[in-house]
């Protein structure tokens, strides 16, 4: 494994148009010429130290992912391997044995691949109405409707106890991801859904005979993500 090392940055994804290394349409770029020109200090930090025993990842790869960044200005880079931190909502990328730390509030989009699983790929964006700095889980998009999600990670540590007679707790750290979901509509606004038949029936009124007719076509379905998912796709 390559030695992995932690830079911290005011403001990293500020380029101008006169930066040769990178360049809109996502060409790759020499991140240690960028790092050089923005002012990147390299620390010599820990990636991540979690123990073997956990539950859960605080990241959302095990190990590095393939991917593109795009920032406000529409200025993409993809010449390094990805990681995204859920609990800081931070991106890594790791460049020549050396790991940045992107400013997160100048990103727009990521797009990850899981080097293991091809199958396995994420998307990231702003959503405009939503109005936060997060970036959100593009679960379904269309051209009418989308389907986005929050993702909130939360460290639970080990609290096992035991006075020899009863014992109770975990003896594991546990990374514990909680989701919020949102339905994007034509007029670009964002609505709050839970994986509940009833607030999905109270979300999409204005779809009734289209969501009324998927549910009959699907009368023994749970509500999950994979649902709503395909529903809001049936909806474009």
């Amino acid at each position: 494994m390559r030695k992995k090392l932690f830079a911290s940055v005011g403001v990293v994804f500020i380029l101008s148009a006169a930066n040769a290394q990178f360049s809109h349409g996502g060409t790759t770029g020499d991140m240690r010429n960028f790092a050089s020109q923005t002012s990147v200090v390299v620390q010599r930090t820990p990636f991540s130290n979690q123990k073997s025993n956990t539950i859960g990842s605080q990241f959302l790869f095990k190990d590095w992912a393939t991917g593109m960044v795009t920032n406000k200005e529409g200025i993409s880079f993809s010449g390094g391997l990805f990681n995204y931190d859920k609990i800081n909502k931070n991106l890594y990328i790791l460049k020549d044995d050396t790991t940045f730390l992107i400013n997160k509030f100048q990103l727009q989009t990521i797009r990850l691949h899981d080097v293991a699983d091809s199958n396995t790929r994420y998307v990231l964006e702003k959503i405009p109405s939503l109005k936060t700095d997060d970036l959100y889980f593009v679960v379904a998009k269309g051209n009418k409707y989308s389907l986005v999600k929050e993702v909130r990670t939360k460290f639970i540590a080990a609290d096992y106890q035991s006075n020899g007679i009863v014992s109770s707790g975990n003896m594991y750290d546990e990374f514990k991801d909680e989701y919020k979901y949102f339905i994007i509509f034509p007029d670009g606004s964002a609505h709050e859904v839970s994986l509940k038949k009833k607030s999905i029936k109270n979300a999409l009124e204005a779809e009734k005979d289209k969501v009324d007719q998927f549910y009959k076509a699907n009368p023994d379905e749970d509500q999950t993500e994979s649902f709503l998912s395909r529903l809001v796709t049936s909806l474009n």
